[in-house]
């Protein structure tokens, strides 16, 4: 079966995730496809709050890391900083485990 997702939401996922969406109906796509529209973080937002104010590694369900960080000002700063280069990169594994998540949860409704 062809992959019937939006090529933007294509692009993102893992090889993993497309291979076994290919194997599935449309009708389960779709499922995976909403399900994945509503959990998935922007990573320009989670940019834009790492710097104006830092909540990112709650949203992305890294509480521990977001008390330490609270907890130690930002690493007195230097954390702070850091933190605005992984922001991205963070966003994007998050959004690669919630796709894996997802798949995971589908195949086993099947």
């Amino acid at each position: 079966m062809p992959l019937e997702i939006e090529a933007s939401i294509a692009d993102r996922l893992p090889s993993l995730v497309k291979d076994a969406l290919s194997k599935m109906p449309s009708e389960r796509q779709s499922m995976f496809v909403e399900e994945y529209r509503r959990k998935a973080r922007t990573p320009a937002l989670m940019l834009i709050l790492a710097v104006v104010f830092p909540i990112q590694l709650f949203l992305l369900g890294r509480a521990g890391l977001g008390i330490a960080f609270l907890l130690t000002a930002g690493g007195f700063a230097i954390w702070y900083v850091i933190e605005i280069f992984l922001a991205i990169p963070r966003t994007h594994r998050y959004n690669q485990d919630v796709a894996m998540g997802i798949i995971r949860d589908i195949k086993i409704l099947q």
